[in-house]
């Protein structure tokens, strides 16, 4: 067995955002070489890059179309590139944040468990009296969803009445057929998830749900096949603040499909089915994987 290929994945609006790329660079340089991973740069601009190559060259004319960028949406581009050079772990940061303590450790040992889906402990750590044995290691975990210090990822209408307060965390498992939101920001998963992490497509005047939508998709997939997400064993220190007024605009049309999310009778549903459908296509396409790995 060999070891796992990591890439971290990072969109940057970098003729903009020029010495906040350098600064975290340098934050993360130690981890990174530690842990040997390899670095995929996403430029979001209006025609998008990673590592230097274009959306035609990376998607092909094909699937060219899958890649969405002023959104969350432009890391697709370099989940696909990573994918298609056999990355193993994919580790999605944003450029505003910084790690704490051993946060990409963190996440390896947090995929490298087994965790209950069908009880849930009490507390953190230890199991409390009653807790059944045959469910403590139940599931392989396939995603870890990491927290933030800092600046908590609030929506906007949060944010105006309550400010960047800092939330007590939560660090556990989270069970099977319950959802959770997914913030894209500092997340690590397997490889064999990717075909359900599309993440949704921001357009005109729907943004702000790429993650949270993506998020609801690949917790249905992982639950399908009995596997375990989880939640707050890695944590960064997000840094940056964004508007709150200018979020308000940008939330409000997806604010009401949030509360109906997957409802057929709203186009853009299906069409984000579709897309998932091609997305799962392009990545069966350049999947040149088949090594057996080790986080061990």
């Amino acid at each position: 067995m060999t070891s796992p290929r990591i890439a971290v994945i990072v969109p940057t609006v970098r003729h903009a955002r020029a010495a906040q790329l350098e600064t975290f660079l340098n934050a993360w340089a130690e981890q990174f070489s530690a842990y040997k991973v390899s670095l995929y740069i996403v430029t979001d601009s209006v025609a998008p890059e990673v590592n230097g190559r274009s959306v035609q060259q990376v998607m092909g004319t094909s699937y060219a179309d899958l890649i969405y960028s002023k959104n969350d949406g432009v890391r697709n581009l370099g989940f696909a590139l990573a994918y298609q050079e056999g990355a193993d772990i994919f580790i999605s940061l944003d450029d505003d944040v910084a790690p704490c303590g051993d946060t990409i450790g963190d996440h390896l040992r947090a995929l490298d468990s087994r965790v209950p889906i069908s009880y849930m402990n009490s507390v953190d750590d230890v199991y409390m009296r009653g807790f059944p044995y045959h469910a403590r290691n139940e599931a392989e975990v396939v995603f870890s969803h990491g927290l933030w210090h800092g600046v908590y990822d609030f929506d906007a209408s949060t944010q105006l009445v309550l400010g960047t307060p800092e939330p007590r965390h939560r660090k556990m498992p989270v069970p099977c057929g319950i959802k959770m939101p997914v913030c894209v920001m500092n997340v690590a998963f397997k490889r064999k998830v990717l075909p359900a992490y599309y993440q949704a497509p921001m357009y005109g005047d729907i943004n702000r749900f790429a993650d949270i939508w993506s998020g609801w998709e690949v917790k249905d997939f992982i639950d399908q096949h009995r596997w375990a997400m989880v939640n707050g064993y890695a944590t960064v220190h997000h840094r940056r603040a964004s508007n709150p007024f200018v979020n308000l605009v940008k939330e409000a049309r997806g604010i009401q499909m949030n509360e109906d999310y997957g409802n057929g009778d709203i186009p853009y549903f299906t069409k984000y089915r579709d897309l998932m459908r091609r997305w799962q296509e392009f990545l069966s396409t350049h999947d040149n994987s088949s090594s057996t790995v080790t986080l061990a």
